[in-house]
């Protein structure tokens, strides 16, 4: 008589017992294969900067591409987010990650001051970077500019540069900058021209790109080659250099904007004629140009200052998903499968697309997430400059609730032009989900009123219904009959009885001691080269002396020849640590002791090989005893 069981009443620890065995077993096979190391680390431009400075201090997780951080702190510093960005590489099928906050910090006070150490916590388990001590100057002080894109001053080498103004050197050539508008918001991304004019007939070599003058402003793309052109000014003819490029900057108030630019400068140099004597015929401009030298003089081009009011974002109507976006934005949002059951993941694609500071637009948020798991969002890399461009967010969520439809994602970014915060939302996107048992999910019925029943329903059904409502006592909360016992099978076996388990555990565990044992191997490798190397080559030479015995009885010279020079090669190659193709005879001169029987052996077999000379049975014979004895007592 067979047994059937209902699946419905089955124990959940039969079920679950066989899984957690499992997962135990497999946690050190993917512990082994797939542990990723942590580290955090924290990076200021920076040690010394003055009070009126912003520099930027970078957070960087390696081994992880999401992370959450706790805003950093000190006493007598403030920080402001600048956004975040992720990177991902798969090389050579080894796969990295990871992620970086930027925050711009400025003082409040001078001296000595302290970055506190950082919290961040990845995959539940937190990390902390080291405490950083920076140096503030008074205002009034220079200090040692910030590296990075922010503008600053650069030394020269050799002789020291002269500065020149538009101006003060007009002989020369001069700068000047032009950005698109004189008045804007931190942040706000703006473009700008950068022109270079030299005198037409100047000998000028560029040594660097024009960059801003102080720490103001940040610059966030530059072209890598100007456009050259000619103009006039002042009916001169000028050489022209154009720069064109995006800037922001950071902080508010009013503050000079200048550029300046590395150059060198040939000068001729006038020497007095060898003949000179007041003739009239050596003091023709041919032979001046003859007999002129020129002398390299190192210039610094700058351009004259000019005042860029700058404005800080508006605190009122702030919303609580702005990050810090400026620019002009729109959002599309798209979500696969839109199918499944509760549980199952969903790839939420959203594509933000626009003009503005890409660098700080961060992944939009859901609306409402009560009965979802989110997961970070991963990004794809923005392009910099003024021209429409698209940054790309994949979010993974789970829904872990019947839901009907994806919550809509907002989006928040400050719109320079308006003056004002704009808040994008996009549409609930529609799910079919079904239960875990199976079940669509659809619209709940009304249920009907006290004695009310379906016209189509079974007799028993009604009288049951109908005594249920004549009863006394709630009824709201009762849990509905079944009648159907579900579906039957002949037996329940637990998971690991079944063949395809025992099956799966036997490779786990070979594939474990497989990587064990390559990872021990690779190890005593490692510290022991020189044997493993003295293995394969032995391996080698026998290979050639099994060829070699095979030339002898084939009555085969040539082929004879050609294995026992590679194998003396082979040893003396791994003996020196030398290519063995690059072994000659003269190497075995200058590197054996006179006389030594291997360096007659490689001679003979070179003047054969040269003189086209036929070597009998007894001398190979005699040939490959004395060559293998030598090299095996090398």
């Amino acid at each position: 008589m067979k047994k059937f069981v209902d699946l419905r009443h089955v124990n959940g620890i039969q079920l679950l017992l066989p899984a957690l065995l499992f997962m135990l077993f497999m946690q050190p096979l993917a512990a082994y294969v797939l542990a990723a190391d942590i580290t955090v680390s924290a990076h200021l431009d920076t040690a010394e900067f003055t009070q009126d400075q912003a520099v930027s201090l970078t957070v960087t997780v390696q081994g992880s591409g999401s992370a959450r951080i706790t805003p950093p702190t000190g006493n007598g510093l403030s920080f402001v987010s600048r956004g975040q960005s992720s990177r991902s590489e798969w090389i050579n099928g080894v796969s990295s990650s990871s992620v970086s906050f930027i925050y711009m910090v400025t003082a409040n006070k001078t001296g000595s001051l302290t970055i506190d150490p950082i919290s961040i916590t990845v995959n539940r388990k937190t990390y902390t970077t080291k405490a950083i001590t920076c140096t503030v100057l008074p205002t009034n002080n220079a200090a040692a500019p910030p590296a990075g894109q922010a503008g600053r001053q650069r030394p020269g080498t050799g002789a020291p540069a002269a500065r020149l103004r538009s101006g003060a050197a007009e002989h020369i050539g001069f700068m000047q900058v032009v950005p698109q508008k004189k008045s804007f918001y931190t942040g706000e991304l703006i473009p700008f021209t950068i022109k270079a004019y030299f005198r037409q007939g100047m000998r000028v070599t560029l040594q660097s790109n024009p960059r801003f003058v102080g720490e103001d402003f940040l610059l966030h793309s530059i072209d890598k080659q100007p456009q050259q052109e000619q103009e006039y000014v002042k009916n001169e003819p000028y050489i022209v250099l154009t720069w064109h490029g995006t800037m922001s900057a950071i902080k508010q108030g009013s503050h000079p904007l200048e550029v300046e630019m590395d150059a060198g400068l040939r000068v001729r140099i006038k020497q007095q004629s060898p003949h000179g004597l007041g003739s009239p015929f050596f003091n023709d401009p041919f032979f001046d140009n003859f007999f002129a030298s020129y002398s390299t003089r190192n210039v610094k081009m700058a351009s004259p200052a000019q005042e860029i009011m700058v404005k800080d974002l508006p605190v009122s109507n702030r919303p609580d998903t702005f990050t810090g976006a400026v620019g002009t934005f729109s959002l599309a949002v798209t979500a696969s499968p839109l199918a499944g059951k509760v549980g199952d993941p969903i790839t939420l694609q959203m594509v933000i697309t626009g003009t503005g500071n890409f660098d700080t637009v961060q992944a939009p948020n859901l609306v409402e997430t009560k009965g979802w798991k989110t997961y970070p969002a991963a990004d794809t890399a923005a392009g910099r400059g003024s021209a429409e461009r698209e940054k790309r967010f994949e979010r993974a969520i789970v829904p872990m609730t019947m839901a009907r439809a994806i919550p809509p994602v907002q989006f928040s970014y400050f719109d320079p032009e308006q003056g004002a915060y704009i808040t994008l939302n996009s549409d609930p996107i529609p799910l079919q989900l079904t239960a875990p048992h199976g079940n669509m999910v659809t619209a709940p019925k009304p249920s009907p009123a006290p004695g009310a029943v379906a016209k189509d329903a079974h007799p028993s059904v009604q009288k049951i219904t109908e005594r249920t409502a004549s009863s006394s006592g709630p009824t709201t909360h009762l849990a509905p009959l079944h009648t159907d016992p579900g579906r039957m099978v002949q037996r329940i076996a637990p998971i690991y009885q079944n063949k395809w388990f025992l099956s799966v555990l036997a490779l786990a565990g070979l594939c474990l001691s497989g990587a064990s044992l390559l990872h021990i191997h690779k190890k005593q490798q490692a510290a022991n080269p020189a044997i493993f190397r003295r293995r394969k080559v032995n391996k080698e030479l026998q290979t050639h002396y099994q060829a070699m015995e095979k030339a002898i009885q084939d009555h085969n010279p040539i082929l004879f020849s050609d294995h026992c020079r590679h194998a003396i090669q082979l040893r003396l190659a791994e003996i020196w640590n030398l290519e063995a193709p690059t072994i000659t005879s003269t190497d075995l001169v200058q590197r054996l002791p006179a006389e030594h029987p291997l360096i007659e052996v490689f001679k003979t077999l070179e003047t054969a090989g040269y003189s086209g000379m036929v070597l009998d049975e007894n001398t190979l014979t005699a040939l490959f005893q004395t060559t293998r004895s030598q090299l095996e007592q090398l």
